[in-house]
């Protein structure tokens, strides 16, 4: 089992964080690899079940299903349901956490965990999701700081 996990801080608060993390069809407005995002089905609806369906600058398609949904904890899951990466039992999680003493301030905790399908490429797919996730959290920060 692979896990790869990153923490790092945001100049907001974790309610403007939340805002824009808890929109799980509208990643590809910060995540700089995400060219296309979209919920499946009913349009909009956001609940425990809904796929989202990623398309990516290199024509690869993504679909991935959220499994926990918590806007008290503001933290969601979420596991891949079609993916180019060769990799099983893909699930990934994202949560904003207060920074004690500072309301303009917060933490974002991103962490994956998968098994890779070839032996001997765990360090090559981790390196990779770990890029991955990187860009996403920079992104992030580019549309909070405006």
């Amino acid at each position: 089992m692979v896990l790869v996990e990153y923490s790092a801080g945001l100049p907001c608060s974790t309610d403007q964080a939340w805002k824009v993390l808890r929109d799980f069809g509208g990643i590809a407005a910060w995540h700089p690899a995400i060219v296309k995002s979209g919920i499946e089905g009913e349009v909009g609806i956001l609940r425990v079940g809904a796929v989202r369906r990623l398309a990516l600058a290199d024509g690869a398609v993504l679909r991935e299903r959220l499994i926990e949904f918590d806007d008290g904890l503001r933290a969601l899951a979420y596991v891949f349901e079609e993916s180019p990466l060769p990799v099983d039992g893909y699930r990934a999680e994202v949560r904003v956490d207060e920074v004690a003493g500072l309301v303009d301030r917060c933490v974002v905790r991103w962490s994956a965990r998968f098994e890779v399908q070839e032996v001997g490429t765990e360090a090559e797919f981790e390196g990779l999701v770990r890029g991955l996730i990187v860009q996403g959290h920079e992104g992030l920060e580019g549309v909070i700081r405006g």
